[in-house]
């Protein structure tokens, strides 16, 4: 077996699933990035989320998160209130419109995992998740 072929293989699927999301969603037109995706959707999932929510759950730097942040409020794709319990931090929203792009990129997933199942059945989808979910704990220790 070749030395490099898992990663070769994740590289390639993860590339492919970011450039499928791309075309159906027109993130270009709509100036999406994957990171911009992926917060939408877990701010729609929250019912309070903060920056600080994002940071852990991504496991991404404050600024990074900062900056994307600035930027979705700038599309004006989410706002930010006040957390009455702590002063410091704040909670994001979706707007009306961060909610309509959320819902779009909900539709992409969905029409994009149907494409990926494709020819395969509920036995060799299991097995890929199983895989996939083993990959990630041996990683994450």
């Amino acid at each position: 077996m070749d030395k490099n072929l898992i990663s070769d293989t994740i590289f390639q699927l993860v590339q492919s699933y970011r450039h499928a999301m791309r075309v159906e969603l027109q993130a270009n037109d709509l100036g999406l990035n994957g990171m911009h995706v992926r917060c939408l959707s877990f701010i729609r999932q929250r019912k309070q989320c903060t920056a600080n929510d994002i940071v852990q759950h991504f496991s991404r730097d404050k600024a990074q998160v900062a900056r994307l942040v600035k930027e979705m409020i700038g599309n004006e794709w989410i706002v930010k209130s006040p957390n009455p319990e702590d002063k410091r931090s704040q909670f994001l929203s979706l707007t009306e419109q961060g909610i309509s792009l959320s819902e779009q990129i909900d539709v992409a997933q969905q029409s994009i995992q149907t494409r990926m199942k494709q020819d395969l059945s509920d036995e060799e989808l299991k097995v890929f998740l199983s895989v996939a979910q083993k990959f990630t704990h041996n990683l994450s220790e």
